[in-house]
Order: structure tokens, then sequence, then C-alpha cells
């Protein structure tokens, strides 16, 4: 697979979007960790919505960016 500059430079900005939503989703558990856990019904209820929210950023973001490499990998070869 020969990839120009272009396309090169597309698909290391694609793999720092995978990254990014992968780390998104891992503090995402850490940081919410402590409201779950909470014995207090409601800030367990937030420390729930605010990691539902925080995986499905991340699953955009590495998604986002399995799709471009998947793209510019496709386009290389043809």
């Amino acid at each position: 697979m020969e990839l120009s500059p272009e396309e090169y430079g597309t698909y290391w900005r694609a793999s720092i979007r995978v990254a990014a939503g992968i780390l998104v989703i891992f503090f995402g558990l850490r940081l919410t960790s402590p409201l779950r856990t909470h014995p207090e019904v409601g800030a367990s209820a937030l420390g729930i919505v605010l990691l539902v929210m925080l995986v499905f950023v991340g699953s955009f973001l590495a998604m986002l960016g399995v799709a471009r490499v998947v793209r510019t990998a496709v386009d290389a070869e043809t």
C-alpha cells in the first residue's frame, strides 16, 4: 500500500481520532467511578448519565477514525 503524503497525513489523523476515542472512554470510566459507587441515588444516577454520554462520544470519535482509516486504505489500493 503506497500512500501519498496527503494520504499518510490523513491516515495518522484518523489514527489519532481512534486513540482519542479510546482515551475518552477510559478516562470516562475512571472519572465517573466515584460517582457511580456513591451511596446516594442522585450521585449514582449522575455518574451513570455522565458515563453513558462519555462512552457515546468516545465511540463516535473512534468510529469516525476507523471509517477514515478504512477509506484511506481503500483509496490507496485503487
